[in-house]
């Protein structure tokens, strides 16, 4: 469920405050695959009430589109730990998937790409930032 992603990205949350970062990577890696496990179901639904019921599959769109945000969200988490245990070639892949998922422009896609460029993977910086 949505909350019981939601409540495995706190418990990472929690887990990253206090350093504990083995158990962030796990609790993140569980949440990943609960959201895009409900943007995909989601995602499934919108299709299958696609003309007959517009308001359902709106409404089913819109969910999906939610729990993949929170996928992205708790991928960008997951790089960053990656990134304090010093695993950069774990980190980049996760990055570029945030980037593909919700566009170079949108607030988090600026945030991975600047990650990315820390990181030495990308030199140019996007503009505007």
């Amino acid at each position: 469920s949505l909350q019981g992603g939601e409540k495995l990205m706190q418990q990472a949350n929690q887990a990253i405050d206090e350093q504990d970062y083995d158990t962030a990577q796990d609790k993140l890696k569980s949440a990943r695959q609960v959201f895009n496990q409900l943007s995909n179901l989601h995602q499934q639904l919108a299709k299958s009430f696609q003309g007959i019921n517009n308001r359902i599959s709106k409404e089913q769109r819109s969910k999906a589109v939610e729990s993949g945000n929170k996928r992205d969200q708790a991928t960008f988490q997951l790089a960053l730990v990656h990134r304090a245990k010093q695993e950069p070639a774990l980190a980049i892949p996760l990055l570029i998937q945030v980037v593909r998922s919700q566009n170079p422009d949108s607030e988090l896609g600026k945030k991975a790409y600047k990650q990315l460029q820390e990181l030495g993977f990308v030199e140019t910086p996007l503009q505007g930032n």
